[in-house]
């Protein structure tokens, strides 16, 4: 039950909080032991979903000093990382944080890795929250080396996404083009095409605005290229516009004009209305008319 309750209704949690308040009450009168502060635990994770977060940080507690008693190690660094969660969610920031660095000693102490980078991510974000840049980088740098050695890839692009709104937000373009390296380094090795073809674009865009030109170009015709290969439509209409203003800054008229007519010609073919309307504006800045944009969709229709 406990690592589902995401799965169920406002009104199923409300039913099952009464349900398990009653088990509870039955405990109680038995005895305190490990069966009544399960079903405690369960308790104050309902109200955590419920957003009763004074009742869940209250029960949360009492199971923290039931397991401190026992000196259960795995148990005081298990509520200790979800009151990292109640308090980011209340958005505590520094009680979340403070609790998060306590539940990752234990796991540190314990050698559990899948467990210390949960933690890290989650004392990442409660620092990032609090706009604690520098901090919050620093944990995330070293929440993506401890899961690159463990090759956890889907925790190295969720730290270097975070890394990267970090160093955007600090206007740090050398940092951020090296972390989009890396991202496509992870979607390389996980052979996700969609992510590596818009890492591409992401590391063309900042060449682009960088008036790096000759590197932009080459990104965006890497992405573009594996759009075609992976048949992503809208990708390669994006692909192709972004070529066509690249060689348009380079001063390629003609060529940008035929990457633009090309990425037309498929837009029209998918009725991606807005793609079409904003590549006629585009080639409409040449000096065409809708006339000679037509004329030029058929001669590039009868080429193809």
């Amino acid at each position: 039950m406990t690592e589902n309750t995401k799965e169920y209704s406002q009104e199923e949690l409300e039913s099952l909080l009464k349900e398990k308040l009653k088990v509870l009450k039955e405990l109680e009168k038995i005895s305190k032991g490990s069966n009544y502060f399960q079903e405690l635990s369960d308790i104050a994770l309902i109200q955590l979903q419920l957003e009763l977060f004074e009742e869940s940080e209250k029960n949360y507690l009492l199971c923290l000093k039931y397991f401190q008693l026992m000196k259960d190690r795995l148990g005081q660094a298990s509520v200790y990382g979800i009151l990292g969660i109640l308090f980011l969610k209340k958005k505590a920031f520094e009680k979340s944080a403070e609790n998060y660095e306590l539940a990752n000693e234990i796991n540190k102490e314990l050698k559990l890795i899948p467990e210390q980078i949960v933690c890290l991510k989650g004392l990442g974000e409660a620092l990032l929250s609090s706009d604690q840049l520098d901090q919050a980088s620093d944990i995330y740098f070293r929440c993506s080396a401890l899961a690159s050695d463990n090759s956890d890839i889907y925790s190295i692009l969720d730290c270097l996404e975070k890394l990267i709104s970090i160093y955007e937000r600090q206007g740090d373009w050398d940092v951020v083009h090296e972390l989009y390296g890396k991202t496509l380094e992870s979607f390389s090795e996980l052979n996700d095409n969609q992510g590596m073809i818009i890492a591409h674009f992401n590391l063309g865009i900042i060449n682009r605005n960088q008036e790096n030109y000759e590197e932009a170009l080459y990104q965006f015709k890497m992405g573009t290229n594996l759009s075609i290969e992976s048949n992503f439509v809208e990708l390669i209409i994006k692909g192709l516009s972004y070529v066509g203003e690249c060689l348009f800054y380079q001063g390629k008229m003609n060529e940008s004009k035929n990457q633009y007519i090309s990425a037309l010609h498929l837009a029209e073919q998918v009725k991606s209305k807005n793609a079409i309307l904003q590549i006629q504006i585009l080639l409409k800045s040449f000096g065409m008319s809708d006339k000679d944009i037509e004329d030029d969709l058929e001669l590039y229709r009868k080429k193809k």
